[in-house]
């Protein structure tokens, strides 16, 4: 068998002609390893993995790990940098005659020609080395929420809040759907993921424990975004298709622009190449870019950017391509010197494999609470559309001693403003009796945009209107049990 990691399989076939092997197949994670253990016990006749190709997210040296050193007590490959895990649904017992029974010749960085030879001289071995075994999974599946199916939102600070949130919305409201690229041939899939991050900061990024990939991958993955650079065995990288299609590069074509005319709405790089990338063997068993566009926008004194992707794995490529695009927009920024702005990436399918559903779940479990934009002592996100303010006013007060109900039951007002963000100029103001006609005027034109924020507008003008109805004294904010 012939694992190419990331080199296009359909390339290398091509360069092997008619050499004699079994199988050809990517290699693009160490969670693939789980699936390579699985397919060989289900035909135990391959007896070496020739081992080529460009080993973008290293799993081929967590291959390599796994069959030198085994795997812990919670199933890590031994000696693997990123902790890539096997399924506790494969036997021990059956790991270890696995990496007794396969040799995995390890061929990277080696030309052609040697690859060739290897193959050559590799004596076939027809007896297996066990009887076929099938590894039923046991691992559960996310229950689907109703939705819209189309069009979803998040936003976060930083890449880390935004992918958060974004892996809560799909493993919520995802629909199944079937791939090729996992074992059940699974996937949860969203329509139009609209992401936006806020704060980001390219030079010291935001990067905690749980993210499955280190810092220095990312530190890795920036030239295939922000230079020409070719990497062998890749046909074409993002980098590649901005900087140097057909001759053009794009991004430079682009800060050009921005100099000269700022207003300008033509500041968009493409990747698309009809020709190639609908060419039949391409569209069957190769790939095409899954970032389609990138946009620029002069708003504010600020650059904003936006990128469309046809499809991206939003646990293992999304944060990689939000990082990377991030990076260049500040490039992008410094060239032209304005500030920038917010980054955006909508998604047309915005998916989580199947292999990925136990890790995500473990992921939001120890970390969503966390990273949401709270604080001990206030328990809400600021609202970019502004802040509302609830008051009771003209209120009758009652003759005589003071009481717990100080006013005419029935007299007075519900009036909430809205104010511009950071202490603005009022906006808007709405006036009612009852909390429900002071909302709808409010929720209809859809002035409110978080559902905290709406969650907690309702509560306090409901206070309002029982303050109107008995004659208490309101104050917004209080607990509910405060009138």
């Amino acid at each position: 068998g012939i694992a190419t990691m990331w080199t296009e399989r359909g390339v290398v076939e091509k360069t092997l002609g008619d050499l004699n092997y079994c199988v050809i197949g990517n290699l693009y994670s160490s969670a693939g390893i789980s699936a390579m253990v699985r397919n060989i016990y289900a035909k135990p006749t391959i007896r070496k993995i020739v081992l080529w190709g460009a080993d973008l997210s290293r799993s081929g040296q967590a291959l390599l790990e796994f069959m030198k050193n085994g795997v812990d007590d919670k199933r890590f490959i031994i000696g693997d940098e990123k902790k890539g895990q096997i399924e506790q649904d494969i036997p021990r017992e059956a790991l270890d005659l696995f990496r007794r029974s396969v040799e995995v010749v390890n061929m990277r960085g080696k030309p052609v020609d040697v690859l060739k030879s290897e193959i050559r001289n590799t004596k076939s071995e027809t007896k297996p080395f066990s009887k076929p075994q099938i590894f039923p999974t046991t691992r559960p599946k996310p229950f689907t929420f109703p939705s819209e199916q189309i069009g979803f939102r998040a936003h976060g600070k930083t890449v880390a809040q935004t992918w958060l949130r974004i892996l809560n919305c799909i493993m919520r409201y995802g629909r199944n759907k079937e791939t090729r690229y996992t074992q059940e041939n699974e996937l949860k899939e969203l329509l139009n993921m609209v992401a936006v991050i806020y704060q980001e900061d390219s030079n010291e990024p935001y990067f905690p424990h749980y993210f499955p990939f280190s810092k220095k991958d990312i530190l890795t993955y920036y030239p295939q975004v922000l230079s020409a650079k070719q990497i062998p065995g890749i046909s074409y990288t993002y980098g590649q298709r901005l900087r140097d299609h057909d001759g053009v590069d794009q991004i430079s074509e682009i800060i050009d622009l921005i100099k000269r005319r700022p207003f300008s709405k033509k500041m968009v790089a493409f990747t698309a190449n009809i020709k190639k990338d609908w060419g039949r063997e391409n569209i069957d068993r190769g790939d095409t870019p899954c970032l389609t566009q990138l946009l620029f926008s002069i708003q504010d004194s600020k650059l904003f950017a936006t990128a469309h992707f046809r499809s991206q794995d939003m646990v293992h490529g999304w944060p990689r391509n939000a990082f990377s695009l991030i990076k260049l927009q500040d490039m992008v920024a410094y060239e032209t010197g304005y500030a920038r702005g917010a980054f955006c990436i909508i998604t047309h399918s915005a998916h989580i494999y199947s292999d990925d559903y136990e890790l995500v779940g473990k992921i939001l479990k120890e970390n969503y609470e966390g990273e949401l934009p709270f604080t001990p002592a206030q328990h809400f996100e600021e609202d970019r559309r502004g802040n509302f303010t609830v008051e009771v006013v003209e209120q009758v007060r009652k003759r005589g001693r003071r009481t717990k109900i100080p006013f005419k039951p029935g007299t007075g007002k519900i009036v909430v403003k809205l104010y511009a963000p950071e202490g603005g100029l009022v906006l808007k103001q709405w006036e009612g009796k009852t909390a429900m006609e002071t909302f709808l005027q409010i929720a209809d034109w859809e002035y409110l945009v978080l559902p905290a924020h709406a969650i907690d507008i309702g509560a306090q003008i409901q206070r309002a209107e029982y303050a109107v109805r008995f004659g208490w004294e309101y104050s917004q904010d209080k607990g509910p049990h405060k009138m």
